[in-house]
């Protein structure tokens, strides 16, 4: 690799100093150092794979029928032969959301795949009420078959009549899948693909069909993976803060109020750019994560993702705590998505001046902000109040610096 310097000296050498910096090979210079000089990838967000008005950006092969109904994906089986929706563009390595809604039959979720000879080659991640521990298992379509399979029933792990969440991840040789928040695959694989097309599947049967929404893609640069900021078994990375205490309770972590004032279970370290996920359950309270953000005495202050339970306005709201207040509200009621008495999901992607939540697979708000902070602590509040309860488990982040 020739270097900026030694590509000057080498353009003075040749040309003459005066003719370099009078201009005369200054275009073939800037243009040999932008080709000659490695640049590495940046993240750039979430791209929306489906744009709820119609199948651009994708192609049919085979037989069931596609269509778009009220901003849904909706596909019925014919019973006749198996069909795909494909995408038109091929990902490396990527973080793959989406949320269905099954109706009957057998589907599937391809990535890093391609067609070869009319057949689709490639990872599967299944989908099948009718088998117990297909759906999350990973398989190698046309190809090694099963690689990894699930352990959790389908109806301990999804539901037929409500929407329901799948996320993949792909990077380098490192594969992992999860299921409304379960993860139910993790898997270390040489010999599969780098790189492929994104494919949707529907088996023959005459009253197959499925729905799906919400289809967005995080492009990875550099390979980097997911690392956990919670070990499941202590507090270590996390420090207490203010009127709170925080236990490790199984796999989660418990938080509760003691005296009424703030709490805050802080991170020890600095995060930059990003995209975090974790699991919550909160019975009655106020909560949320704050993020980016820094502190000052016992209170934090900064971006927060908020939370609470018996609110119709409060969840999926941006909040600047200590600062400015409420900074952007989602348009629609975020209380409805939540259940209250299980497990959910909250999502947080934070790529220069540009932040995004998800509740459930489901995008609250976006918010650009050049001015703000663009690294800072972890936090998760108990808020001043009456006594509550908190729980939190599954934080995992990959950076995106």
């Amino acid at each position: 690799m020739e270097t900026f310097s030694k590509l000057l000296y080498r353009e003075f050498k040749t040309n003459g100093k005066e003719n370099v910096m009078k201009g005369k090979h200054l275009f073939i210079l800037v243009l040999g150092s932008l080709v000659l000089q490695p640049m590495s990838a940046k993240a750039a967000g979430w791209e929306f794979l489906f744009n709820g008005e119609n199948l651009d950006g994708w192609k049919v092969i085979g037989d069931p029928a596609w269509s778009v109904d009220d901003g849904i994906l909706v596909v019925k089986g014919t019973g006749k032969e198996i069909g795909w929706l494909v995408t038109e563009k091929e990902y490396a390595d990527f973080i793959l959301r989406l949320r269905f809604k099954w109706q009957g039959g057998n589907s599937g979720i391809q990535v890093r795949s391609h067609i070869d000879d009319g057949k689709m080659i490639g990872y599967q991640a299944n989908l099948d009420w009718a088998r117990e521990f297909a759906t999350g298992s990973l398989l190698d379509e046309n190809g090694r078959g099963m690689l990894q399979a699930c352990n959790i029933s389908a109806n301990e792990l999804w539901k037929k009549d409500q929407w329901n969440d799948y996320e993949i991840s792909c990077i380098g040789d490192h594969t992992v899948i999860y299921v409304n928040g379960e993860k139910v695959v993790d898997l270390n694989d040489a010999e599969g693909a780098k790189t492929g097309i994104i494919a949707l599947q529907m088996a023959p049967g005459e009253n197959a069909g499925l729905e799906w929404t919400d289809i967005r893609l995080l492009p990875i640069p550099d390979q980097k993976d997911w690392t956990p900021l919670f070990n499941g078994k202590d507090l270590s990375g996390w420090h207490e803060l203010g009127d709170s205490t925080w236990t490790v309770q199984d796999d989660y972590i418990l938080g509760k109020s003691k005296g009424g004032g703030y709490g805050w279970l802080v991170s020890d370290n600095e995060y930059k750019d990003f995209h975090f996920s974790t699991r919550f359950k909160m019975a009655k309270g106020n909560s949320g994560i704050q993020f980016r953000s820094w502190p000052v005495e016992n209170m934090i202050h900064g971006f927060q993702a908020d939370l609470a339970s018996g609110s119709d306005w409060i969840n999926g709201h941006l909040y600047d705590q200590s600062e400015k207040g409420v900074l952007v509200k989602p348009k629609q009621d975020f209380s409805k998505l939540i259940d209250w008495n299980g497990w959910n999901t909250y999502e947080i992607t934070a790529i220069g001046p540009k932040v995004e939540l998800f509740i459930n697979g489901v995008k609250s708000i976006e918010h650009n902000d050049p001015e703000r902070n663009k690294k800072g602590i972890f936090a998760f509040q108990i808020h001043a109040g009456p006594a509550m309860e908190t729980c939190w488990k599954e934080m995992r982040i990959i950076s995106l610096d």
